[in-house]
């Protein structure tokens, strides 16, 4: 079993190291005695998942040769959370935004995001048991 921890440091502000040697801060803002010197938990929790996918969808786009046609990709990611405590994400919408040279086979660029989703991808995976709402969409703009 792999282990993690995060140290207080003041206020409201946590220090931790990832298992890849990278340091990892999160805050909380002045109401709740924090100091807006790093993002919220939830934040971080959020851009896992756009990273995760985001990793994966890269991934098998390069193993089929086509990355070098992608100009811009981007992982969005719309949610709402629950208003109540434990405020728990209740709806997740991820949206696959790529600009590509014309002529990109969209097939392939979809079927990257389907693996991600479908196979490949824990955070959603995870997400996706615990969310009521989650959904994906991609969009492809060819440029020039």
């Amino acid at each position: 079993m792999e282990k993690i921890s995060m140290e207080f440091i003041e206020g409201m502000l946590f220090h931790g190291r990832s298992l890849s040697e990278h340091d990892i801060f999160m805050d909380s803002e002045p109401k709740f005695q924090g100091r807006n010197t790093a993002p919220r938990p939830m934040e971080c929790f959020i851009h896992a998942l756009a990273g995760c996918t985001g990793m994966d969808v890269v991934s098998i786009l390069r193993k089929m040769k086509i990355l070098d046609m992608v100009r811009k990709f981007e992982v969005q990611v719309e949610y709402e959370r629950a208003k109540e405590h434990p405020k728990v994400y209740t709806k997740i919408h991820v949206i696959y935004y790529f600009e590509t040279e014309k002529g990109i086979p969209h097939d392939k660029v979809e079927k990257a995001c389907v693996l991600s989703q479908e196979r490949y991808c824990p955070a959603s995976a995870m997400l996706k048991k615990a969310v009521p709402d989650f959904e994906y969409d991609i969009e492809i703009n060819e440029i020039g």
